[in-house]
């Protein structure tokens, strides 16, 4: 994942769910009733709906954009270490 990935996904999953709370709560854009929702989902339910936009749009521009750079991956992956960690053994 990269920056413009994860900025995509984030932007694009609040848009899409204040634009379907505000249709459908606020009866903006035309509003609607239950019988409009989306896959047959309340509003107050549509976040599953719209994190899994956000995760799928973050993927394919991740996928469509270059890399992070070594040094920032390298930084990341120094991270995920706890300081003061040996190496793995068997037990």
């Amino acid at each position: 994942m990269n920056k413009e990935g994860a900025i995509s996904g984030m932007v694009i999953g609040l848009v899409l769910m204040l634009f379907y709370m505000m249709k459908f709560k606020l009866d903006m854009f035309g509003g609607g009733t239950e019988e409009d929702w989306w896959f047959g989902t309340s509003p107050e339910g549509f976040g599953t709906i719209a994190m899994v936009v956000n995760f799928v749009i973050s993927v394919v521009v991740s996928r469509m954009t270059a890399a992070p750079p070594k040094d920032v991956q390298d930084m990341v992956e120094s991270i995920r270490i706890p300081s003061g960690a040996g190496e793995a053994s068997d037990h």
